[in-house]
């Protein structure tokens, strides 16, 4: 089997098991938005995957990152959180369904800064198709190994 093929399939693989990356808000970030419908019209331009990665910028101390079960996030009840989070980061979600985030300070939630966002079943990758059998030398059955062991590590704080 030639190695780039090999290579190009293993990074292929590598960038659908990773996700993607969204800025919540874009540029405005993370705050009490402009209109209360803000953070939906945000959410409806994208479609999320599980492995998928939100990126919350806001002056820490001023804001939290918040989930609430969908009672709570209906009627901003702050009493039994899901999770929550003080400062600004990343959050990786690793599974598929609705997530509801809000901010718990003040009338935050009740301004708008809340969304729910659902998350789909991430794809599974094409089976690769059978290739014509080749010699394959010891050294590049060593490389072959060596690039599926790469891993990429970041900041995810996981749900």
């Amino acid at each position: 089997m030639n190695m780039k093929y090999v290579i190009v399939l293993v990074i292929a693989i590598a960038a659908i098991a990773e996700g993607a990356e969204y800025t919540v808000g874009d540029a405005m970030g993370w705050m009490v938005p402009p209109t209360p419908d803000y953070y939906d019209k945000w959410v409806s331009k994208y479609n999320f995957v599980e492995n998928d990665t939100l990126v919350f910028n806001f002056e820490q101390g001023k804001h939290d990152i918040t989930v609430l079960s969908k009672e709570d996030f209906d009627s901003c009840n702050m009493n039994n959180p899901l999770f929550q989070f003080p400062e600004p980061g990343d959050v990786g979600v690793m599974a598929s369904g609705t997530f509801y985030f809000t901010c718990s300070f003040g009338e935050h939630c009740a301004s708008g800064q809340k969304f729910a966002i659902f998350f789909a079943s991430a794809p599974v990758p094409p089976s690769p198709s059978p290739c014509p059998k080749e010699s394959v030398t010891t050294d590049q059955l060593t490389q072959s190994r060596k690039f599926k062991e790469i891993s990429v590590t970041r900041k995810v704080v996981g749900l």
